[in-house]
């Protein structure tokens, strides 16, 4: 019995332990046309460093495929009213709704609208996304895929598209509706005669100097004994 438990556990370390993405040495990925260095802070977060932006926004994709495909994947399911495909009828409802806002539809007309470096941007991230599930399948991918596997064992990830990428962030919109009674409440008050000046002492607006999203100055230096992958280009 002694034997089998530690086995069981060994087993178990070496399945979740395939779902780890490749944080230090150096891979050859074709794609690039030259190398991407990635390092990873004490949190885990990466920081790309290329010589061009085709090759930043590829290793980004790779990236962002190592760390959080499962997320990305079931992410473009729910975008495009999907989600019954990898869970079943129970979904339905929700994706007749997601349907009925039509985020993919609208995702495939703006891309179509892009210009054609900001279309080439898209492009290279998802070629980097996917020479990374070129690598990889199931639990490879991502340990839910072992998990979905026991419901949906023919499930097998599609390759990623530019569309999916603007469709995420119509997602990403509707998560940050939760001010949207406030705007309505200040084009009332707006309508109703009151200054903007009036409306913004009823309604302040976010202390964004008080909180920067990028603090500005030089790039810090890479901490000794960081963890770097590097990722080189290849044919």
């Amino acid at each position: 019995m002694l034997v089998l438990g530690v086995a069981a556990v060994g087993f178990g370390w070496w399945t979740v332990h395939r779902s780890f993405p490749v944080e230090s040495g150096r891979i050859s990925v074709a794609g690039l046309d030259g190398s991407v260095t990635v390092y990873r802070d004490d949190a885990g977060i990466p920081q790309l460093v290329a010589e061009t932006d085709h090759d930043l926004l590829f290793a980004q994709g790779y990236v962002h495929a190592q760390d959080r495909f499962w997320e990305m994947d079931f992410r473009r399911h729910v975008t495009a009213g999907r989600v019954a495909e990898l869970f079943g009828e129970s979904q339905v409802a929700t994706d007749a709704f997601i349907r009925t806002l039509d985020w993919r539809g609208v995702a495939e007309q703006e891309f179509e609208m892009l210009d054609d470096q900001s279309r080439a941007l898209y492009e290279a991230y998802a070629d980097g996304v996917n020479a990374y599930l070129a690598e990889r399948s199931g639990v490879e991918l991502s340990l839910e895929y072992g998990v979905l596997a026991l419901q949906n064992p023919g499930y097998e990830p599609e390759r990623w598209t530019p569309v999916d990428s603007i469709a995420w962030l119509k997602a990403m919109a509707w998560d940050l509706r939760s001010n949207l009674g406030d705007e309505i409440d200040r084009a009332l008050l707006l309508a109703s005669g009151l200054t903007p000046e009036q409306v913004a002492q009823l309604h302040p607006s976010f202390p964004w100097s008080a909180k920067p999203t990028i603090v500005g100055g030089p790039a810090p230096a890479a901490p000794a004994g960081l963890d770097v992958r590097a990722v080189d280009g290849g044919s």
